[in-house]
């Protein structure tokens, strides 16, 4: 887009020096930034386009290099998607920063909850006309459907992306970090709903930003907006609340099982909902759909990235200094820790018996899962952000999914332990409490598996591994998600990294155990 004569020309000369004045602890507030455990060694303007401009405002697509060290003192770089919206002499606490113009201020900000914004990508999805970068690079836009959007709105701040909310019903979400390839978020949403499965968001359009070499990266999609009463986090955290509120110090499973025949139900339904979205995902006949047999190189792939996960989190054990209840955690899995490894590595005999491979959610927890009036919604399947979009559109065994929820069960016991423990307004020892948590989590763990279990066998046996060998593999995708915690916890939030160690420990003492009859009915 041409400027007009002295339109914020100083500014877009001087772009590059505006995005470094931007303070690093501004950035590292933003819930999507993903690097928050690493400083901010450098930042640089790599590409930009202006989306819109007048008399008062400029709104610029950029993308921003990010330059870090790494604890291995290696230097890493991570590209983000950053609109901007500069206003003339209007200043308030959200500003980013502030370029000074001859006769204006020019004020930055962070552009994706603001209206003009979102109008501006509306129009460039209905014109439908590429808009060119800087370099020479496209942004690109697809409309699928057509409906008018007037005003917008911050949604929530628990995504690792930036979720606004529009009228008609209608969310535009950002993928900050760029990586190379068809976001999985659009691409298995529109695949499920394409083949009946409508448990999930319908799209009206999304935008691909396509460099000079023809690589493709998705930047934002326009999808519905499901009315709900809440996510599954959020309702089993109210639930929980509500559940520890009542409890007389009487014995626990008895207890639970008198009190939590209606959450039993909610997981039962949703782990049909999670099985029969397997399903559904393994009859797409679609390229990069459908079932593969995993070979030996798959399973090799995914222990020796387990195995560099632990390796790290040693890394970051060994650097840090621990205390009470977590030093004997650690001390416990140190103590375990060949045992570990072993059990790890003798998975790759259980090939065979890994059942199939197959596009999943990729990063499936409670949050994840919106209750609705009529039943659950499915949302955000890109997998795990930090990943590449070719891992994460890797096949993989459902049974990831399925630990994802498992390891969301026992994170909604703790954090409700944690702030039970926090607010010292209960009556009841605090042992008591953990207690009740830990076994309603197994309660509510072993009903979620066996439901779905049933189901996958008895419409699509051969998905998952045979009882015989369930526990095992099952264990090792749930050791690969808590060692993903652990890191995440040690470097973010220390006073819930007992949690996935926790996790850990269960998973060798799984690994001891011989089969699933065994883990799960003792």
């Amino acid at each position: 887009m041409a400027l007009e004569e002295g339109e914020f020309d100083g500014l877009i000369s001087n772009l590059d020096s505006v995005i470094k004045s931007i303070k690093d602890e501004k950035i590292q507030k933003f819930r999507w930034f993903q690097e928050k455990a690493l400083n901010i060694k450098n930042k640089r303007l790599f590409d930009y386009a202006i989306l819109h401009i007048d008399k008062s405002i400029i709104i610029i697509a950029a993308l921003i290099d990010f330059i870090f060290n790494t604890i291995n003192g290696e230097e890493k770089k991570s590209r983000y998607y950053f609109p901007l919206i500069v206003r003339k002499n209007i200043l308030s606490d959200d500003y980013l920063t502030t370029y000074q113009e001859s006769n204006y201020l020019a004020v930055i900000y962070d552009a994706v909850d603001d209206v003009e914004y979102i109008r501006c990508l509306d129009r460039i999805l209905r014109d439908g006309k590429d808009v060119e970068f800087k370099s020479g690079g496209r942004l690109k836009p697809y409309m699928l459907l057509s409906h008018d959007i007037y005003s917008s709105e911050r949604l929530n701040n628990k995504s690792s992306n930036s979720l606004t909310l529009l009228n008609k019903n209608e969310i535009v979400k950002t993928f900050r970090r760029m990586v190379n390839g068809m976001n999985p978020d659009l691409e298995m949403t529109y695949m499920l709903r394409k083949y009946g499965f409508l448990n999930v968001q319908d799209i009206r359009g999304y935008f691909l930003y396509e460099d000079n070499d023809n690589n493709i990266y998705t930047l934002s999609m326009f999808s519905q907006y499901i009315d709900n009463i809440a996510d599954m986090w959020q309702y089993t955290q109210d639930y929980l609340r509500e559940f520890i509120s009542k409890y007389d110090g009487s014995d626990c499973s008895s207890y639970i099982y008198k009190n939590c025949s209606d959450y039993i139900d909610e997981v039962k339904n949703i782990s049909d909902l999670i099985a029969n979205m397997h399903i559904k995902l393994s009859s797409i006949a679609e390229e990069n759909f459908g079932v593969i047999s995993p070979k030996e190189s798959d399973v090799n792939d995914l222990v020796n990235q387990i195995i560099s996960n632990l390796n790290l989190l040693f890394k970051y054990i060994s650097s840090g200094e621990y205390s009470g209840e977590i030093e004997y955690m650690i001390r416990d899995i140190l103590e375990n820790k060949d045992f570990l490894f072993d059990s790890i590595s003798n998975i790759k005999d259980l090939v065979p018996y890994f059942g199939k491979y197959l596009r999943c959610h990729g990063d499936l927890h409670l949050e994840q899962l919106l209750k609705t009036e009529n039943g659950y919604i499915l949302i955000d399947f890109e997998g795990e952000p930090t990943k590449s979009i070719s891992e994460r559109s890797r096949h993989i065994s459902p049974l990831k999914d399925v630990a994802g929820m498992i390891r969301s069960f026992n994170y909604a016991a703790y954090s409700q332990y944690f702030e039970y423990k926090e607010s010292g307004k209960g009556d009841l020892d605090i042992e008591k409490i953990e207690n009740l948590l830990s076994v309603w989590a197994t309660v509510i763990t072993k009903s979620f598996i066996e439901n779905y279990v049933n189901i996958i066998n008895s419409n699509k046996k051969d998905l998952i591994p045979d009882l015989d060998h369930l526990s095992a593999i099952l264990a090792l995708f749930k050791l690969d998600k808590a060692i993903f915690e652990a890191i995440y916890e040690v470097n973010n939030r220390p006073s819930w990294f007992k949690i996935p160690l926790k996790g850990i420990i269960e998973c060798i003492e799984e690994f001891k155990k011989k089969s699933y009859l065994e883990v799960y009915y003792g």
